[in-house]
């Protein structure tokens, strides 16, 4: 561990930095207003203190650190004196709704507490840990550690030696003890202050992000995902990860100036081309690179690849939608230049893309060169080239890119550079863009670009704004009108008024979907990054597409969509979008001729979905695929993967049931109901005994094919074919639907039966729901045995063995029990978990959360608590080795579901069932279901706080330990039980506006009562 000792003989005594400087930027950075030395000047996310510097002054330190708290950063004072007197008197100056983040330790021993949502203290550990770990250790461990927050970003604050207090054998306080002693903030900066130093850092602290403005990465650790340095193996992973999207299209978090191993790609959603893959297959069209923006100082050219680069830092700053970057980089000719950069698909203006860049030369005085391009010059993964051609004009006001593919798809995209001026951009654009620079437009047989020759002066900022837009033939016949209109728009609004318009669009998102965990930091912060990216992939107003299995983030896959979409994803969006969540049924609507098709061609009638569908619905999966041992393999899931069509219709069901959306239960949803109904009595087969069988299919789990009466598969057949049945007999289709379908009157009665005749495979003696016909006969099977394994178990088994034994990929019967719950025997849903879990490899990033989810609604916890962390790392740790493809965006949705149908356990409740609780609510014929809330807390969580669309109305859910919270919104009343085993405990018809709170008192659950805070 290093040391430095920083003086500053303008400011007083000395401050020890443990573990350097940290962050080499902070100590060249321009001089902020408050003189300290530069080691402080970095933007701490977490600040540690000693309480004895507070004295009798704690309002004035109190109001600094309730601004601290506002901005995100955690703060822990640790101290010699009774924790509840601490509190009470930080009570006076920081507000409840920031004290979340705030923490009380002792000084000497474990007791730490911190404060619920109401502002309340709580004790996290009470007394010593067998382990003898400290208050310190405690933090650290539970909070922010899970955070990511690096030791870099950590600072730790003590008395100077001589005003620290003497230890019992005579020893500073300072010493081996306190802050500066402990091991676990090795690394940590550390300072020593006075009562009147502390203010002066915490005021620092307060300032520090005014300079930067809407550049400066956030300090909340929970709403960031950071990526340091530039590792050349992971960089198509990170390009993953910190991908920027829209629902319109989406970008890959490439490096501006690229790199030996960039892979940018900005994706089109809904816009395919054929690939250059052995089968053809389409995939998503690459559009022109909009992102490269690239710096020459003094000549050379700016690279975090190169050598010379002190300090490399991206972050996702998820609230607002945005990548940030900063890099310190000196070059061969010893230039200091301090670089940020943002980028932003714009959410309130799907067509507009933002690129801000700042620029500070700290030991010079020169000039920089800026390339602003766009380039057509785009491959796929597959290396297919989509465009056919390109025409680049340079004698509009900006730069002007059209292009058209080889498919006829015509696209226009527009750029323009312009300077903002300095205090965050609040004023208006210059008026002649760049002041002072030299600039020239050249153009190529495939791009053009804006060069200009900036002369910046040591220490001041050069800021840069550039704004893009992107218009196809698919949103207008005259695309670069389009472009040029808009662009002309932006041009003259502020970076300020643009950002901002974006990142309202991202906190009115957020204010519908955001999810609260007090006493889980890690998965808080992996399912906000879920959540991201489960925005940034939806467009409401666009159903001819639909969701990929990467989202808008990679290639892998092409950009298919699957049955991934409606199973793992359409929940989140009916309960937090429902907007976006019809887009994309709408879209399974517009392809329902291409699922007729596929369902002709293989002999049955009504509608089989494309396994793997683009944009006509027909299929599209390949038929063979070459091994990475150059194997030719034939794909049989486009064949036999049929559960497909019942998937979307529960999902069409769920979300008419959750949204009360009429319209298009009583047209589009009929009609899919309909065909897919048709679909499966026409694919069952009555046997001589009596049932109806589904043969030669696959199920979830893909390692077993061409299987007989897959459970999954038939249990969801038969769902399907009931609420088809359901829907004609309560008469709630449209009849000029039923007219175009040329509905039988006898067909819904043969729905029926063919449904109570499925095999469902149950055991009468032991309850277990065989996976499919024979697999009780296969030989035996253990995930632990390969628990240790280098490869995929299917791999190590050989395909052979894999289909003869009882391995499965992924959640099946499990996935059953989690989509149809009320349908399965209570007594058999735990004995069915606990047979399957131990079989299953999770071969699949779909199948952790479905565990997850089951497992929490059996109060299987630590099964849970471990498919959760094995869900929430997929990604954010590449656990399944292939992120740089694309986020495994399924999996994201499955974490939601695993929070909201799991641990919150929201469910619906039949309204018959709630006769005896609700005798006097008026009758609503439409109002047929209650919402139900069933918790099921996990240990260590405290606080759970998440929002549910149901019916119109928004609904925030809050659960506890024992009880929970509700507050309504609306215009109409709305049903809510509380379940207990199953059964409704006690309900309330809520009134918008008003919060209701019930809790268990001695084992037994109290009526609602009307609350007047949350």
């Amino acid at each position: 561990m290093s040391s430095l000792l920083v003086e500053d003989s303008a400011t007083g005594p000395a401050v020890l930095a443990r573990g350097g400087s940290g962050n080499p930027a902070i100590a060249n950075a321009p001089a902020a207003a408050i003189k300290l030395p530069a080691e402080l000047h970095h933007r701490f996310r977490f600040i540690a203190i000693d309480a004895g510097l507070l004295g009798e002054a704690v309002d004035g330190a109190a109001a600094l650190l309730d601004a601290l708290l506002a901005m995100g950063v955690r703060v822990a004072l640790f101290t010699d004196e009774a924790m509840p007197h601490l509190a009470r008197r930080l009570a006076r100056g920081v507000r409840a709704e920031n004290r979340r983040r705030l923490f009380l330790g002792a000084l000497e021993g474990a007791e730490l507490h911190g404060f619920d949502r109401r502002g309340a203290a709580v004790a996290l550990v009470a007394r010593a840990e067998p382990d003898g770990r400290s208050a310190v250790a405690a933090l650290l461990a539970q909070v922010i550690a899970p955070l990511r927050v690096e030791p870099h970003d950590r600072l730790a604050i003590s008395p100077e030696p001589r005003e620290s207090r003497e230890s019992r054998d005579g020893a500073p306080a300072g010493g081996a003890r306190g802050l500066r002693g402990a091991p676990e903030l090795a690394g940590a900066v550390h300072a020593t202050a006075s009562a009147q130093r502390l203010h002066e850092i915490l005021a620092l602290q307060r300032e520090l992000d005014g300079e930067l403005g809407s550049l400066a990465a956030p300090r909340d650790a929970a709403w960031i995902i950071e990526e340091p340095g530039f590792d050349i193996a992971r960089e198509h992973e990170i390009e993953s990860l910190l991908a920027i999207a829209n629902g319109y299209l989406g970008s890959r978090a490439s490096l501006p100036e690229g790199s030996s191993v960039s892979r940018p790609a900005t994706f089109i959603a809904g816009a395919f081309e054929p690939s250059a893959d052995v089968s053809r297959v389409p995939e998503l069209v690459i559009a022109p690179d909009w992102g490269r923006l690239s710096v020459a100082i003094e000549g050379e050219s700016f690279s975090a690849e190169k050598s010379g680069v002190l300090h490399h830092h991206r972050t996702l700053d998820m609230r607002r939608g945005v990548l940030l970057r900063e890099c310190l980089r000196r070059d061969e000719g010893g230039h200091l230049t301090h670089l940020h950069t943002l980028h932003a698909a714009s959410l309130a203006n799907r067509h507009v893309l933002m690129e801000a860049l700042s620029i500070a030369p700290l030991n010079f005085t020169g000039t920089i060169r800026v390339d602003a391009i766009l380039s057509g010059d785009v491959r796929s993964a597959s290396g297919a080239a989509h465009w056919a051609g390109f025409a680049a004009d340079a004698s509009t006001k900006s730069l002007l890119l059209v292009g058209h593919t080889h498919g006829g798809l015509l696209t226009a995209m527009t750029s323009h550079l312009r300077e903002f001026p300095e205090q965050a951009a609040e004023g208006p654009p210059l008026p002649e863009g760049l002041e002072g620079a030299r600039c020239e437009r050249t153009t190529g047989a495939r791009s053009i670009a804006e060069r200009c020759d900036v002369g910046v002066r040591v220490a001041e900022r050069r800021r840069l704004f550039r704004t893009t837009t992107l218009h196809t033939s698919r949103d207008t016949p005259t695309p670069r009108e389009a472009g040029e209109a808009l662009q002309d728009e932006l041009s003259s609004r502020a970076m300020a008024d643009v950002l901002g318009e974006h990142t309202r669009a991202w906190a009115e998102r957020w204010r519908q979907a955001d999810v609260e965990i007090d006493g889980a930091p890690r998965i808080e912060r992996a399912l906000r990054f879920a959540l991201y990216h489960l925005i940034g992939a939806a467009n409401p107003n666009d159903p001819r597409c639909s969701i990929g299995a990467r989202g808008l983030s990679g290639e892998a896959y092409r950009g298919h969509v699957f049955w991934d979409t409606e199973t793992f994803l359409v929940p989140f969006y009916t309960h937090c979008y429902p907007e976006a969540a019809r887009a994309l049924l709408l879209y399974r609507h517009r392809t329902l001729a291409g699922a007729r098709r596929k369902a002709k061609a293989l002999g049955y009638e009504g509608a089989l979905y494309a396994w793997e569908s683009a944009d006509t619905g027909d299929e599209t999966t390949p038929a063979l695929v070459v091994t990475p041992f150059g194997e030719v393999v034939r794909v049989l899931s486009g064949e036999q993967e049929h559960h497909i069509s019942a998937d979307i219709a529960y999902a069409v069901h769920a979300y008419v049931r959750a949204t009360g959306d009429l319209d298009f239960q009583r047209g589009e949803g009929a009609e899919i109901l309909i065909e897919t109904a048709r679909f499966w009595a026409s694919r069952a087969e009555l046997g001589p005994d009596g049932h109806a069988h589904i043969r030669r299919v696959i199920g979830p789990d893909e390692y077993h094919e061409t299987v007989d009466d897959n459970a999954f598969t038939n249990w969801m057949a038969r769902h399907n074919l009931r609420v088809a049945a359901a829907l004609v007999r309560r008469n709630l289709a449209r009849a000029d639907v039923l007219a175009r379908l040329d509905l039988r009157p006898d067909e819904p009665d043969h729905w029926r039966d063919v449904a109570g005749r499925l095999l469902l495979g149950i055991d009468p003696q032991t309850g277990l729901i065989e996976q499919f016909a024979g697999y009780f006969g296969l030989a035996p099977f253990s995930i632990a045995d390969y628990a240790v394994r280098s490869a995929p178990v299917d791999v190590l088994l050989g395909r052979e063995r894999t289909q003869a034994c009882q391995v499965v990929k992924q959640a099946d019967v499990v996935q059953l029990i989690a989509l149809l719950w009320s349908a399965v025997p209570a007594s058999a849903r735990r004995d069915n978990f606990l047979y399957y879990e131990p079989r299953t490899a999770h071969g699949s990033s779909l199948s952790p959360s479905a565990h997850a989810l089951v497992a929490a609604r059996l109060d299987l916890h630590a099964h849970a608590e471990r498919y959760f962390e094995q869900t929430a790392d997929i990604d954010l740790g590449n656990t399944m080795g292939n992120s740089a493809g694309g986020v495994h965006i399924a999996a994201m949705g499955g974490l939601w579901q695993a929070v909201a149908f799991g641990v919150a356990g929201v469910t619906r409740v039949p309204r018959s069932a709630l006769s005896e609780a609700l005798p006097h609510a008026p009758p609503c014929p439409d109002e047929d279901e209650a919402i139900g809330i069933e918790p099921h807390f996990l240990p260590g969580w405290r606080h759970l706080k998440i929002p549910i669309a149901w019916r119109g109305r928004a609904l925030e859910i809050h659960v506890e330990d024992g009880a929970v919270e509700v507050a309504l919104e609306g215009s109409a009343p709305l049903p809510i039980c509380l379940l207990d085993a199953g059964e409704p405990a006690c309900a309330v018809l809520a009134e918008p506006g008003r919060r209701y709170a019930t809790r268990r008192l001695g084992g037994r659950v109290m009526p609602w009562e009307e609350v007047t805070t949350c």
